[in-house]
């Protein structure tokens, strides 16, 4: 029987009200706006609350779309169309076959469907923690081509770069370091066991945008869902899912710092619409960079495929890939007549001397993830999904005697490879009205390769092989109460820790040889997060609590390393400790004006607990080393953020965030400084987005912050400096030319840094004035 039910915002169908049969024939609808016209090429997506795996579909010339058979169940549907505002439904009830109206809007702040707070779909009423998404829309609006310039407007996030494109990137949360965020593709891991940290950090650089939907980002502790590192927060790398009418683009763009870049990509699903697809080519080639001499070339590869057997079974198989070459700088140095003591004052080329070319200097890296995820439907309320992931990464640096400072005698090579398998298995179950239990089994096995050479001196060839397994059980239940307006989620994690025997080479060459070896303790976490929604006042309450924790790195316990000066000398120590966080957030957010403005404020705070830290060491070392890694005292983080989005008319489209952060350790790290490095107290940024027309775009969008401190070494003291915030402003023109129903040229030109600021990033100095342009096919 046909039962027809038109959606709009204010729809709330309470889940499971009656028995339902098994499956029901299919759902489908058409889209409108405002004024009741179709919409074509709008993607569609539905969402089951027991945490099968999602649909998707697009609308065609005449704004239809159609799912095929569906599990009879509880459903949100979120849908997006260019220049309107994603439409996401409250619970839906589907039984039988169904048919479903979409009106998308055009003055109303996008709404969010989150999967990265609880490993689910929640729409942005129902969210305890704090999360941001970041659609591909608003990185296709300031031309954002890697995944850490995409996110680096959120609230709370620092992102960092040594220079110009391709070096040194990091992500920091809420004032934490680098290694206490976690990176997910698809909401699986992705980190570098050859790392210093094991985390993601050296894969930054080299992660682009390639065949992303959108970026989550949520400030706060997950470990006790997705693991270790997940300390500060979590930046969630969501795959375009495919499906629906075949689609696609190919984009050229050329511009300053001799760049070209471009980037393929096609999705859309065949064979009757079981099988979804969706693949990506991007290519960065940057022939000049900051000095002249700082060539990068980076391609990336990212493809998601899903194949359904039957409408309770399906198996998606999804890979990203990167290889990159970059040129390299050397480290800033103090110059001058500086002060007895206390913080200098950061004057390029007066206090210190910038990062400069070193002609002998590279990186090559490369990454290989790809993942196998078979999902399954028991019934309406029990599925499961088994997922196996392996990554590969290799970094090989190469420096020769050329170049500024201090430099090796001969060419050295040095290469760190990491591998991680992973196998995870869950099971998620909808009992009643009022819960979603989640749980599961977690199996990995990382491994760590260091191996260097020197051409000039063949006895100081070394390498150290070192590998660790863990185990890991999860639980988590996600808990509605009063017709839905309040949402408990908690969950727990425990993950125990094999470590195996390392190997070096030569043998002997190491001091942890004969060193009685533990693998680390098991790791226990939790968090609660709780969301209460006023409905007729449009405020939602959230508060959030976590523990994080984080395994010390293989390098941080067996790395060494070797330079001209020093030989052959070890940095790791066996025996470091785990870390420990706890964490709490809280906040309101409220909307206004009929969903045309959102504001939210939030208060956070974060203890770390024994960390490990890279120091100087006072001769007690019984590895005789003069500096390494060892457990340092650790620090806090508290401060408050602010975010606010506007519509006010239907053309325009504002986001704008500010961040507080008071961030400091419990013990100095340089001399007598307590202020946590790199991190500005106060932050600022701010997007707008104006469509002029049918086919003219025009973004703007900023960022400010106020000064950081951080250290520059050197022998016999590194002195810590003051360096001058950012403030940058970039600015964006596109225009679409239609060229069919689907298909159109889209020109576009960005200017960036339009102010012209001589910004150093800890003493690397950064592009100036930049500006590209190119050209987009769309079909």
């Amino acid at each position: 029987m046909l039962r027809r039910v038109t959606l709009s915002y204010r729809t709330a169908l309470s889940p499971l009200l009656f028995a339902i049969p098994a499956w029901c024939a299919g759902v489908s609808g058409l889209i409108l706006d405002p004024q009741a016209r179709a919409i074509s090429g709008a993607s569609v997506a539905l969402f089951a609350r027991s945490g099968a795996e999602p649909r998707n579909t697009t609308s065609d010339a005449s704004g239809h779309y159609r799912f095929g058979a569906v599990a009879s169940g509880v459903y949100v549907l979120r849908s997006e169309a260019p220049g309107f505002s994603t439409f996401v439904s409250q619970d839906v009830l589907i039984s039988g076959t169904a048919d479903f109206a979409i009106h998308l809007a055009l003055a109303q702040i996008k709404q969010e469907l989150v999967v990265t707070a609880t490993g689910t779909a929640q729409t942005g009423q129902e969210i305890g923690k704090t999360v941001t998404v970041i659609d591909r829309a608003d990185a296709v609006n300031r031309n954002q081509y890697t995944a850490a310039g995409a996110v680096d407007l959120s609230p709370g996030v620092r992102v960092q770069q040594l220079g110009g494109p391709g070096q040194v990137t990091s992500i920091r949360i809420r004032g934490l370091r680098a290694q206490d965020t976690s990176v997910l593709v698809d909401g699986l891991r992705l980190r570098d066991p050859g790392a210093i940290q094991a985390d993601a950090s050296s894969l930054l650089g080299d992660l682009l945008f390639t065949n992303t939907s959108r970026a989550e980002v949520m400030n706060g502790p997950g470990s006790s869902l997705y693991g270790t590192t997940a300390i500060g927060g979590v930046v969630n790398i969501l795959t375009d899912e495919g499906g629906g009418r075949t689609r696609g683009e190919v984009e050229i763009e050329g511009g300053s710092l001799g760049t070209v870049r471009g980037r393929a990509q096609v999705a859309g699903a065949g064979l009757h619409d079981h099988l979804q697809y969706s693949a990506g080519l991007a290519y960065v080639n940057v022939m000049n960079g900051v000095d002249g001499h700082d060539a990068f070339r980076d391609t990336s590869f990212q493809g998601r495929m899903q194949y359904r057997w039957t409408k309770a079974l399906s198996l998606s198989a999804r890979l990203f890939a990167a290889d990159a070459f970059a040129q390299l700088n050397t480290s800033p140095e103090q110059t001058g007549v500086l002060p007895a003591g206390g913080i200098v004052n950061a004057v390029p080329f007066v206090t210190f001397r910038p990062g400069a070319n070193d002609p002998d200097s590279t990186r090559a890296g490369r990454f290989l993830s790809g993942a196998l995820v078979l999902a399954g439907e028991l019934s309406e309320r029990l599925n499961y999904s088994f997922s196996a992931q392996s990554l590969a990464s290799g970094r090989r640096y190469g420096d020769g005697p050329a170049g500024q400072g201090f430099q090796p005698f001969g060419n050295q090579r040095t290469l760190y490879d990491g591998r991680v398998q992973t196998v995870n298995a869950q099971l998620h179950y909808l009992a009643g009205r009022a819960h979603l239990f989640s749980g599961g089994y977690e199996f990995e096995r990382e491994a760590y390769g260091y191996d260097f050479s020197d051409r000039s001196d063949a006895s100081a060839a070394s390498g150290i092989h070192a590998s660790q397994r863990s185990h890991a059980v999860f639980l988590q239940d996600q808990a509605k109460f009063l017709d839905g307006r309040l949402q408990l989620t908690g969950g727990f994690r425990a993950q125990y820790f094999a470590l195996g025997q390392p190997l070096f080479s030569p043998v002997g060459g190491a001091p942890y040889v004969g060193v009685a070896i533990s693998s680390p303790p098991a790791a226990y976490t939790g968090d609660g997060a709780a969301a209460y929604f006023f409905r007729r006042a449009n405020t939602k309450l959230h508060a959030h609590v976590g523990r994080g924790y984080r395994a010390p790195s293989l390098y941080e316990r067996f790395g060494a390393g070797f330079d001209s000066f020093y030989g052959y000398s070890a940095y790791g120590d066996p025996r470091l400790q785990p870390e420990h966080s706890l964490g709490f957030d809280g906040g309101v957010e409220q909307w206004f004006a009929h969903s045309k403005a959102r504001v939210s404020a939030g208060y956070f705070y974060t203890r770390l607990d024994r960390v490990v830290g890279f120091t100087t060491l006072a001769g007690s070392d019984p590895f005789g080393r003069f500096f390494g890694y060892t457990n340092t005292a650790g620090g806090l983080s508290r401060g408050a953020e602010f975010s606010a989005s506007l519509a006010p008319i239907a053309q325009l489209r504002i986001n704008a965030a500010y961040t507080f952060v008071n961030a400091i350790e419990q013990a100095p790290l340089v001399g007598n400084t307590l202020r946590t490095f790199v991190i500005p107290r106060h932050q600022f940024s701010a997007m707008a987005v104006w469509s002029a027309g049918q086919r003219l775009t025009l973004t703007f969008d900023t960022l400010q912050s106020g000064n950081y401190l951080a250290p520059i070494f050197a022998f016999p003291a590194t002195r810590v400096y003051s360096f001058a915030g950012l403030r940058r402003v970039n600015a964006q023109a596109g225009y679409r030319l239609p060229l069919g129903e689907f298909r159109a040229a889209r020109f576009f030109a960005r200017g960036e840094n339009l102010t012209g600021q001589d910004y150093f990033e800890s003493g690397f100095r950064t592009p100036g004035r930049t500006a590209m342009a190119g050209v987009r096919f769309e079909f």
